[in-house]
């Protein structure tokens, strides 16, 4: 499980981040928030299960399904700052844990 526990911390630091930003976000925000909350849920989800694979059993699927979702939220945190549901600071906060997550998930994938 080498590693795994940092990977976890991570993604687990993201997942806190968008959930408190997605119920900070300005009214009129509900899709948007219910999006960035269900993306990152489901990449911590994905980041649990790589981690509790054994050797006989392909974590690359995790690991893309939870690339993907913090590819996704890339955009979702552009748009939500580009319609005011949440500021400079905090877009910048949540980037910051994104891009961290991303780093780890890109160090266990593998070509």
């Amino acid at each position: 499980m080498g590693g795994w526990l940092e990977s976890f911390r991570t993604a687990d630091a993201w997942v806190v981040a968008a959930w408190e930003a997605a119920a900070a976000m300005a009214p009129g925000s509900g899709e948007l928030a219910r999006q960035l909350r269900s993306g990152a849920l489901d990449c911590g989800s994905a980041l649990v299960a790589a981690a509790q694979c054994d050797e006989r059993v392909d974590q690359q699927p995790y690991l893309k399904r939870a690339r993907s979702r913090l590819l996704e939220a890339r955009y979702l945190l552009y748009l939500s700052k580009r319609l005011g549901s949440i500021d400079a600071k905090r877009y910048k906060m949540l980037t910051l844990k994104l891009e961290r997550a991303l780093r780890d998930v890109a160090v266990r994938r593998t070509p």
